[in-house]
């Protein structure tokens, strides 16, 4: 293509556009000088290694073959640029040379140089043995070969293609690539190099690690694929990188143990332990006691609804590591009390309450993050042997002031002592999230620093690196589906917690009694019509208890709802009263929801949506309006705020999760308030339960009303019997 100059450069005829002069150190450079054009100055920035000199607005190059291409083109395109002889005479015995670049290729199994000619004849020499593919020259990988290119001052060989240049010189046969160790920017890395293969380069950049890159960092969990790849492709590993990966592959053979044991779903039960337990931990839960006793700082992170207050609890009696402090959220201490005192019916429990108080001594203190700032001294005075952090993603963040009590608080554990961190989410957003609960647990060395921790644990699959590092030295993660078999069907977990309206409870709880003693018990002789009267007014007494435990428990119950909803799975809660629905709601705006104002398209739509395998997380149900006919299997968890008066009820809201096309194990989760007519409600609805079940199985058990057992119990003044939390 041709394009005119501006007539400022044909007015300039004296002196030549383009001329050959020495530089100041004697090599010849390529000389360009015009008035401004865009279109020239752009082709002349594609000169290799031009320059331009403000003071004389010349352009200059050092005169090589490729930079006489560039002059040659835009002498071309502009044929009123004058030349000088000298450039002209440049130029022309340039076209009689070999212009090209050189890189590397398989073909036929092995490798070849692949000349791409930009200029001139391919050398006799280079055609020896060669053979032609797509327009491009294959000349084999032999030493006369490379003697040749040596000579070919204009041939530009890739990295490739000097490697294998250098190798061939040195009499080698040069492999497919090769696996070198570099120290970089970012620390030590193996490195691959393509000699004459590039899709082993292309297959290496899809390895875990390697983020799409040639290049991976040196930790073991990537080692054995790194050498079932070296295998798999017959590349060479040079120098410093034969030992590196030989302790890479040392390493990972010797955390394989560790790692099958943080994942093992059986093991046998340790005897003296089992012998002084409330209760019978599954084979998966000695599986995590036992690795925790070699661990000692270990998260036990399984899966909500599996049991980690078990495997704690289990695993402290094992050890006996006693005196022992649990941290736990205010909403979960009481669990914390009912669970210790069933499974470790003779050690001593106490919980700690308010800021004010002395701790009171007992084998297993109970405390909430809270108050632990208050308590730190105290506790620490005893020397504990062990402490449990429960839900410990509450001191995710290193800088805030609960998280650093707890860390001193833990400091006082004596050096053999256990740790424990209780969480099926330790991480909820960023993997740093980790670095303050791994320091609590006294296993952060291991990991280094907190920023090297950020540095090593970054980019694509830092995630899958992390979790295998964390199983190889102090985490136990099983989902239910890994040990579906252990687990029955269906199952109610209860969990207590406390009223925050306690006085106001009370009250009406001392007038409700009192009402009741003051009215016939049995009202079957009475008249007809009068005693349906007072059946209503029974109900409508009862109401008001129901109606303030609700309100009571439902902070507790909301933050429950949340950090279960932090584990990421599917949740369906089912309440009684309007009240507690609009609170949830409230709380959750982006939940579904089935509720008695909703019509039924909107109801179909919300259990459609739900259904969707990325749907809303959370679907709100009222219990009489979503308990029967409708399907959720989407959720293996069910949460009840308040209670029926009928176990049916509650079986069959239960049943919307666990039916045909449910995949897991279903978990019940009752949140009840505790010394409050919700324990009467539940323990009697097991009752019935049984009932139900004996009729079933052709036995007969005598058996009251719900309503009239109630009233019995609190008539009679019988002290609340403490239902048992189920781990």
């Amino acid at each position: 293509m041709q394009t005119n100059v501006p007539a400022a450069m044909q007015q300039v005829p004296s002196r030549p556009h383009v001329e050959l002069r020495p530089d100041g150190d004697g090599e010849q450079t390529v000389v360009l000088s015009f008035p401004y054009d865009r279109s020239l100055v752009d082709l002349v920035r594609t000169i290799p290694h031009r320059r331009f000199d403000w003071d004389t607005r010349e352009w200059s190059a050092p005169a090589s073959d490729w930079a006489a291409m560039k002059v040659t083109e835009a002498l071309e395109r502009y044929p009123d640029l004058m030349p000088s002889q000298a450039v002209a005479e440049w130029l022309a015995s340039v076209k009689r040379r070999w212009i090209g670049s050189v890189a590397t290729t398989r073909h036929d199994g092995r490798g070849w140089w692949v000349l791409s000619t930009l200029a001139g004849p391919v050398p006799e020499v280079l055609r020896e043995g060669a053979v032609e593919r797509d327009g491009k020259l294959l000349v084999p990988l032999t030493a006369a070969a490379a003697q040749a290119l040596r000579g070919q001052r204009s041939a530009r060989l890739d990295a490739a293609a000097e490697r294998c240049a250098q190798i061939v010189e040195r009499g080698g046969d040069p492999p497919p690539a090769r696996l070198v160790w570099v120290r970089g920017m970012d620390g030590e890395e193996l490195r691959l190099e393509v000699i004459w293969d590039p899709d082993i380069g292309l297959a290496f950049m899809q390895l875990p690690g390697a983020e799409g890159t040639r290049a991976v960092p040196l930790d073991p969990w990537l080692a054995e694929s790194l050498d079932a790849f070296i295998a798999r492709h017959d590349v060479a590993v040079t120098g410093e990188a034969v030992a590196v990966l030989a302790r890479l592959l040392a390493e990972h053979r010797s955390a394989a143990e560790t790692v099958r044991r943080s994942r093992a779903t059986a093991a046998e039960p340790i005897e003296s332990t089992a012998a002084v337990l409330g209760g019978e931990p599954a084979p998966f839960q000695w599986a995590a006691v036992r690795y925790a006793l070699t661990a000692r700082g270990t998260f036990l992170a399984d899966e909500q609804g599996l049991g980690k207050t078990v495997e704690a609890l289990t695993a402290l009696e094992a050890d006996g590591a006693f005196p022992a402090i649990v941290v736990c959220p205010a909403s979960m201490k009481l669990g914390w009390e009912r669970e210790t005192r069933h499974w470790l019916p003779h050690r001593s429990v106490a919980v700690v309450q308010g800021r004010g108080t002395v701790p009171p001594r007992a084998e297993i203190t109970i405390v909430n993050y809270e108050i632990v700032a208050a308590h730190v001294q105290a506790l620490g005075r005893r020397r504990p042997r062990a402490i449990v952090i429960d839900e410990s993603h509450y001191c995710k963040n290193p800088q805030a002031k609960r998280t650093h009590a707890v860390r001193r608080l833990a400091a006082t554990v004596t050096p053999d002592g256990l740790r424990l961190a209780l969480s099926g989410t330790p991480v909820l957003n960023h993997a740093e999230e980790l670095v303050a609960q791994l320091r609590i647990i006294g296993r952060m060395d291991e990991f280094g620093s907190g920023a090297s921790f950020s540095r090593q644990f970054r980019g694509r699959v830092s995630e899958e690196r992390l979790h295998w590092h964390m199983r190889r030295a102090c985490f136990v993660r099983r989902l239910k589906a890994d040990v579906l078999p252990q687990l029955p069907a269906k199952r109610q977990v209860v969990i207590p917690v406390a009223l925050t309206n306690e006085p106001e409870y009370r009250l009406a709880e001392r007038d409700v009694i009192a009402w009741l003693r003051s009215q016939p018990l049995d009202l079957s002789t009475l008249n007809a019509k009068i005693a349906a009267a007072l059946r209503a007014q029974r109900l409508a007494q009862l109401g008001t208890l129901q109606r303030l435990a609700a309100r009571g428990k439902l902070a507790a119950a909301l933050a429950w709802i949340d950090d279960f909803l932090a584990s990421g799975e599917p949740l369906v809660v089912f309440a009684r009263h309007v009240e507690v629905q609009t609170a949830v709601m409230a709380r959750f705006p982006q939940a579904l929801h089935l509720l008695g104002e909703d019509s039924l398209v909107r109801r179909e739509a919300a259990i459609a949506a739900f259904q969707e395998p990325d749907g809303p997380q959370l679907i709100v149900c009222a219990t009489r309006v979503a308990a029967q006919g409708i399907t959720l299997t989407r959720a293996s968890n069910v949460a009840f705020l308040e209670l029926e008066w009928t176990p049916a009820m509650h079986d069959q809201a239960e049943d919307r999760c666990h039916r045909i096309g449910q995949h897991d194990a279903v978990t019940a989760w009752y949140l009840l308030a505790a010394n409050t007519i919700d324990e009467t409600m539940a323990r009697l609805i097991q009752s019935k339960r049984a009932t139900v079940a004996a009729v079933t199985d052709g036995r007969v058990l005598a058996s009251d009303g719900m309503v009239e057992s109630v009233v019995r119990e609190l008539r009679d003044g019988r002290p609340f019997k403490h239902l048992r939390a189920v781990g």
